[in-house]
């Protein structure tokens, strides 16, 4: 008798499995996934410290652009204030922060209802390539649960909120076509957030010329050419010639072929299943001369992406990426799903699998940024508690967060700058006149000395040792290592205070 029952068990499991269409289990897989991505970036985005070095520099122009101080400002004066973003995605943070106070929380929650729209707008347009909602559903919310993309869910940057934009261009080009004049709008905001967010208006036109659309594509491009170069004239002549500097010159940091394949390999390594079918696809449809905008998407943002080869790059240079491959494997899903219906099945439970496996992997302890940031209430508190207003830190983040003024915006292009020929002698100066109450770095002066910082050229590291000395330890990303001048002979230190090593 039990066994009659087992086997009806079994049968009623195999009816339930085959009578289930595959798309529906697949997106069962990619929804709990996402809930747990999304879970566990809503407990990062509450740390109230900064977690990433790009954190300071966009809260740091948010600020400015929210006090309506110079957001371009000349370069060679001091402070020394260097912007790399477009206006768009400061001003755009500049709008969340509460009371105009310096928040990352809030900052962070404004990336993360991007990176749920940018969810929507992907899921929205499989839904009317494949006239399907439950694989338009599975392959947007994939976004969320990619490795590589999760390291960018809570952080504040530049970048999700321009692709935000890029996205909804390319939405409104294939809902309507009338509404293309709103997608050069949308594409407009997004290079004025970072101008390499160009791989999108560029597969659309590729796009209009694959398919002989010619008038179109040439008004497109004379759309878009019109009001880049508007706004690019109009920023030139409100900042006094300075914008195109802070957008175009502030990059001297050296390029590496093998950094740019290093990081590819990183992101298309994290998640091989989505990678492999949204190749398949763009080979499939390449070879059937079937130009799809996502294929095509694809493309440019692979070429694009050549950019993640400078020393300041991260895998933040393959978003367009990711979302490009997400609307490839779509398809890709779909075509499998109505011509080679014998390999649905062990797609979807590959993918899934991959999907949970890798969301519970990445959220373990070990992983997460938190664990870098257990001293940093004390550290933050040790800056705030200083009586020098005169702060020069690797990060700008823990300045802004102890409410004193930031005297060199962005360190780590100022000083690739330095190695390059930048005249400094005002900072320079100042380190040796000891000028600067606190000076904050990552590491100890000897190990930087000794590992060649990327940051920190040689000459200031010798000055810093021979002017000033550590006074406090923290474990804390970003303000790691603080230091004080030494006191001269027959003075003392400008702070007498000290804390335990952390």
């Amino acid at each position: 008798m039990q066994d009659v029952l087992g086997r009806r068990a079994v049968r009623k499991a195999g009816n339930f499995l085959t009578g289930v269409r595959p798309d529906k289990w697949l997106l069962f897989f990619v929804l709990a996934g996402a809930c747990l991505a999304v879970v566990s970036a809503a407990r990062l985005v509450r740390i109230p410290y900064q977690i990433d070095y790009g954190e300071g520099l966009v809260l740091e122009g948010a600020l400015g652009f929210r006090q309506a101080q110079p957001l371009y400002p000349n370069p060679f004066a001091f402070p020394v204030v260097l912007h790399e973003y477009g206006p768009v995605a400061y001003a755009a943070v500049a709008s969340v922060l509460p009371g105009g106070a310096v928040s990352f929380p809030a900052g962070r929650v404004l990336i993360v209802v991007c990176c749920l729209l940018l969810s929507c707008l992907l899921s929205c347009m499989l839904r009317q390539m494949t006239g399907s909602w439950c694989i338009g559903l599975a392959f947007g919310l994939l976004l969320l649960t990619l490795p590589a993309f999760r390291v960018w869910l809570y952080l504040l940057r530049a970048d999700v909120i321009g692709i935000v934009f890029s996205v909804t261009g390319m939405a409104l080009y294939l809902w309507k076509t009338r509404l293309w004049g709103w997608s050069v709008l949308c594409f407009g905001l997004a290079v004025f957030c970072k101008y390499t967010l160009i791989a999108a208006p560029l597969a659309v036109f590729i796009h209009l010329i694959a398919n002989r659309q010619w008038k179109r594509a040439i008004g497109f491009a004379a759309a878009l050419g019109m009001v880049c170069a508007l706004a690019f004239l109009a920023l030139q002549r409100a900042t006094g010639g300075w914008f195109a500097f802070h957008m175009f010159s502030t990059h001297s940091d050296p390029y590496s072929v093998t950094r740019f394949l290093a990081l590819g390999a990183l992101v298309w390594a994290s998640a091989p299943v989505v990678t492999a079918l949204a190749l398949w696809c763009a080979a499939r449809n390449f070879g059937r001369r079937c130009w799809s905008l996502p294929t095509i998407y694809l493309l440019t943002s692979f070429i694009v992406a050549f950019t993640a080869g400078k020393l300041g790059s991260a895998t933040n240079h393959f978003l367009e990426w990711m979302v490009a491959s997400c609307m490839c494997a779509g398809l890709g899903y779909s075509m499998m799903m109505s011509e080679q219906m014998n390999k649905v099945w062990p797609a979807t439970f590959l993918l899934g699998a991959s999907v949970v496996v890798g969301v519970i992997v990445q959220n373990r302890p070990s992983l997460q940024p938190s664990r870098d940031l257990r001293e940093c209430e004390r550290a933050y508190q040790y800056i705030r508690d200083s009586g020098s207003t005169a702060v020069l830190s690797e990060n700008p983040g823990p300045v802004l967060a102890a409410g004193k003024p930031v005297l060199l915006s962005d360190p780590f292009a100022y000083f690739q700058m330095v190695r390059h020929g930048w005249p400094d002698q005002e900072i320079a100066e100042r380190v040796k006149r000891k000028l600067f109450g606190l000076i904050i770095v990552e590491t100890d002066l000897s190990q930087m000395k000794l590992a060649r910082s990327e940051i920190w050229p040689e000459p200031f590291v010798e000055a810093m040792q021979q002017n000033y000395q550590t006074v406090a330890r923290f474990s804390c990303r970003g303000a790691a290592v603080i230091l004080e001048p030494i006191p001269s002979s027959g003075g003392s230190s400008s702070s007498k205070k000290r804390a335990p090593p952390g």
